[in-house]
């Protein structure tokens, strides 16, 4: 065919666009192909069929470029989307598709053809609008999903003892005061176990409640004795078995899983130190005031190592919701928090923010400073959240570590009121 025909494709084009929609056992998917050919195609749920498809769409088109679109939450799909180069991934916010239906179907109308047609169409003729998904190294894959999982677990762990705490109140309120009101260690669970009534604890000799307590890593200071001390006059709430044995019963099937999911705590965040310790951010994490243990490899994690990722400061602060959100129209102009935001990822930078207000005297400064101008506390952190991934990304794509003297300079050249005083040590 000659390269001048009317039916001649230019090679940089993508070779076809899919817009893909996931239903709970299928997905449906809307093929164009660079030739303006249109294909409606049904998948079922399961790894070899797709894995199957796509290695055929591959051999189709010769693995030129490919660009599939779909909503961000279904990022279970990545796996196995990763695999093949020759896809161009777009992950779109689940409003923004929303909200491009309600431009074309404005009665409504909704269902899962129209919509993977309607991705399609998106990606199609708005791509340069659209962030182009990009694959971080494994080493922040792991540790991504791994930060992620451990505050899984730890929320788990704490609605646990919340529940756990509410029960012995029910029942066995001198559990909470040996156990000094916390819940969410091994050694309430083993506790309750151990001594899952009044009674239980009460026909134990003392020296063995102290014995049990020592063998749990406590020290036996003097508060702790005065606490062994209430555990013979103590009155419980009710003598009825009635009463106690539901609640006992209860408060046991709690700890058992309250010991289970603190081991895995304890577990993933070894495994978490293991791979953070790996990491190419380890160095700029460890720079970060107030960051510690906790915030370090999520930290390392939200910046990863893929500089295409994120073109400048503010794109990072867009992707990860930190940067505020500007509403204009006409004369006026307001500026409020983003509400649509990778929840984890925002919270990673405001959680930070709030730590560094513990050793960084110039973030101190700068929040007094917002609250004076009459803003609320949490939009005074946000404004801080935004700063600090301003700095990171300077400090990331210089590859050097945060230094508090050089920000300090840097502030002072800037006659900044923030570089009056060093930060507290």
């Amino acid at each position: 065919m000659n390269d001048n025909t009317p039916d001649s494709v230019p090679t940089d084009l993508p070779a076809a666009w899919i817009g893909w929609d996931w239903a709970d056992d299928h997905h449906d998917i809307f093929l164009e192909t660079a030739e303006g050919k249109t294909e409606k195609i049904r998948l079922p749920h399961r790894p070899e069929e797709l894995h199957r498809w796509f290695k055929e769409l591959g051999q189709r088109f010769d693995q030129r470029k490919v660009v599939l679109c779909l909503e961000a939450c279904r990022s279970a799909l990545l796996p196995i989307l990763l695999e093949y180069s020759f896809l161009e991934l777009y992950l779109v916010n689940p409003k923004s598709l929303a909200r491009f239906r309600e431009v074309v179907r404005p009665s409504g109308s909704k269902n899962d053809e129209l919509d993977c047609q309607l991705a399609c169409q998106l990606v199609k003729s708005h791509r340069s609008l659209l962030f182009e998904y990009v694959t971080e190294d494994p080493l922040t894959v792991e540790l991504a999903q791994l930060v992620s999982y451990r505050r899984d677990l730890v929320n788990q762990r704490s609605a646990l003892a919340n529940q756990l705490k509410a029960t012995l109140k029910l029942y066995y309120p001198l559990a909470l005061d040996l156990l000094q009101e916390d819940t969410t260690t091994a050694l309430a669970a083993n506790f309750v176990l151990k001594f899952p009534t009044l009674r239980a604890v009460q026909e134990t000799a003392l020296h063995q409640v102290r014995k049990f307590f020592v063998g749990q890593g406590c020290r036996l200071t003097e508060k702790m004795e005065e606490r062994l001390a209430k555990v013979a006059g103590s009155v419980g709430v009710s003598n009825e078995a009635a009463w106690n044995n539901p609640n006992s019963f209860m408060a046991c099937a709690l700890a058992e899983q309250l010991k289970v999911v603190v081991a895995r705590v304890q577990g993933i965040e070894e495994h978490i130190e293991i791979v953070a310790e790996q990491h190419p951010n380890k160095a700029l994490a460890e720079s970060l005031p107030g960051a510690a243990a906790v915030l370090e490899p999520r930290i390392m994690a939200v910046l990863g190592t893929n500089f295409e990722a994120c073109g400048s400061a503010q794109e990072l602060a867009v992707r990860d919701g930190v940067a505020p959100r500007r509403i204009q129209s006409g004369k006026s102009c307001v500026i409020s928090r983003r509400k649509a935001k990778p929840q984890f990822e925002h919270q990673t930078w405001i959680e930070f923010a709030k730590s560094s207000l513990l050793t960084c005297a110039w973030a101190q400064d700068f929040v007094e400073a917002k609250k004076k101008e009459g803003k609320k506390y949490y939009t005074a952190i946000r404004a801080l959240a935004f700063k600090w991934s301003r700095i990171l990304y300077a400090c990331w794509k210089n590859g050097t570590v945060y230094n508090e003297a050089t920000y300090l300079a840097a502030l002072k050249k800037a006659s900044s009121p923030y570089a009056a005083k060093p930060s507290a040590s």
